[in-house]
């Protein structure tokens, strides 16, 4: 059965439309919420009538921008059938969005992974050396590599976490990692607590599999305590951020670790906390202790991409014993494990290559001094808030403008994702944000401000910007 969304839904996703023709204003909105994914294909929009009564516009009005959507390819319409979205995709899509676009000149700033640092060569010679004994098994390693879980249990217990290796899975990255919780515990209709500002794919590798999100108000953190007291009893499960938030980059209080662990320990949420941005600490003054040292029965959900590289399709689950059978098992309806080789690589660096990290720190570190030096030249009416970690930057733009702003962005040849996309609370409150990954060298981090700023210069001065294209959303 396609989706389909409601009136007041749709109307609440579109905000409040710019000036000029509304017709046209409103079609641009919609396509963009096809473009950066907050309308999927296949979506089944509600009638003319209805968008009509719940924006306050006239009849008019929404009929032509239907018809332009039409014209446009992206809104197909049978009597008897309504309106449904379908999404054109090229050979220039999916890809140009998670890697280096086909055209040399374009900058996609839609990922936070950095680019593989040369001494990773060192472990993948090491781990070739080791292949010819791995070749001697089957290769099938549905928990993962012994080599790797030891080392991986050892880490945690290194940081004050009690972990034995058969309470270590190793996945596909930290969204394999996400997706096989969802698919073992998710069920249609059970309540998730998120962050009303949240790492949307992470999140919706949850309610594929049936959650249903109750966000925490959008705030000056993401964790608003007493609002999470109040839906515990409401909700099953809990997908949380808590060190170097993705796109926030905030760090959750102590205090607020020991009031959220007892609370939904309390009303047996299971409670699943991504570490995947852990060890980005680029302030240097250390983390709390781990959520699950105030939680043991919190899964925890790690990862080597966000760190070391995006091609290293390593991430991992700890998870409390009486979960590990369930993981096993649906992990094996899906898939038999990870490749061999990936983890020799893992265990290699989690063994004896610990300075890529410490290096990986440094050079974010100063590819995110170079990027807020440029903001405060080229833009400096914007809100630019400097984590204490992370790999990204959560700016604040001086009107709602972000959609638009990241259509314009486009055309100078950058990527971006709008902020909306983060916001699952109110997604009208992201069109005051954009994040900005600082993940590119700082030469390309540089001109990426400098086009931005060329961007902006458009929205400011009401030129129409729409999006170039149609993509399949992708966000890393």
């Amino acid at each position: 059965m396609d989706p389909s969304t409601s009136a007041f839904r749709l109307a609440a996703m579109i905000g409040t439309l710019p000036d000029g023709p509304a017709y046209r204003n409103l079609a641009d909105t919609i396509r963009l919420l096809v473009v950066d994914g907050r309308l999927l294909d296949g979506t089944r929009l509600p009638s003319e009538r209805s968008l009509a009564q719940a924006m306050g516009l006239s009849r008019t009005t929404t009929t032509r921008a239907y018809d332009e959507l039409r014209r446009r390819g992206v809104l197909h319409s049978r009597q008897g059938s309504g309106s449904v979205l379908r999404v054109p995709t090229s050979s220039t899509t999916a890809s140009s969005l998670i890697v280096d676009p086909d055209d040399p000149d374009t900058i996609a700033l839609t990922f936070s992974a950095p680019t593989g640092p040369s001494g990773l060569t060192r472990a993948f010679g090491a781990a070739a050396e080791q292949l010819p004994s791995l070749l001697t098994t089957s290769g099938y390693l549905p928990d993962g590599l012994p080599a790797l879980r030891e080392v991986i249990a050892e880490g945690y217990v290194a940081a004050g976490l009690p972990t034995d290796p058969d309470q270590v899975i190793v996945t596909n990255g930290a969204q394999g990692a996400i997706s096989l919780i969802g698919r073992t515990f998710g069920r249609p209709g059970a309540g998730l607590l998120v962050e009303g500002t949240s790492y949307p794919h992470g999140v919706e590798s949850l309610t594929g599999f049936g959650y249903r999100t109750t966000p925490l108000p959008i705030g000056e953190d993401p964790w608003d305590a007493d609002a999470a007291a109040a839906a515990a009893p409401h909700v099953e499960a809990a997908y949380l951020i808590p060190d170097f938030h993705n796109p926030t980059g905030a760090v959750m209080p102590v205090e607020t670790r020991l009031r959220l662990a007892h609370t939904l320990r309390r009303h047996q949420v299971l409670t699943v906390v991504d570490e995947s941005m852990r060890r980005l600490d680029l302030a240097g003054e250390g983390l709390p202790a781990s959520y699950a040292a105030h939680d043991p029965d919190a899964i925890v959900v790690d990862s080597l991409s966000k760190v070391l590289w995006g091609g290293l399709r390593i991430g991992w689950i700890r998870a409390p014993r009486r979960h590990v059978t369930a993981l096993l098992q649906s992990r094996m309806r899906h898939d038999l494990g990870t490749a061999a080789f990936d983890q020799l690589v893992a265990a290699e660096v989690l063994r004896h290559d610990q300075h890529l990290f410490d290096e990986a720190v440094v050079r974010l570190r100063r590819q995110r001094a170079a990027m807020v030096e440029a903001l405060a030249a080229h833009l400096p009416d914007w809100d630019v808030p400097v984590p204490p970690g992370g790999p990204n930057l959560w700016v604040g733009l001086p009107s709602r403008s972000s959609s638009r702003l990241v259509a314009a962005a486009a055309q100078e040849g950058l990527l971006l994702t709008p902020g909306p996309r983060f916001t699952l609370g109110a997604p009208s409150a992201g069109e005051r944000r954009l994040r900005l990954p600082c993940t590119s060298a700082e030469h390309v981090g540089v001109e990426a401000v400098q086009r931005l700023a060329s961007a902006w210069s458009a929205v400011v001065s009401g030129r129409r910007c729409e999006p170039t294209g149609t993509r399949v959303d992708l966000i890393a």
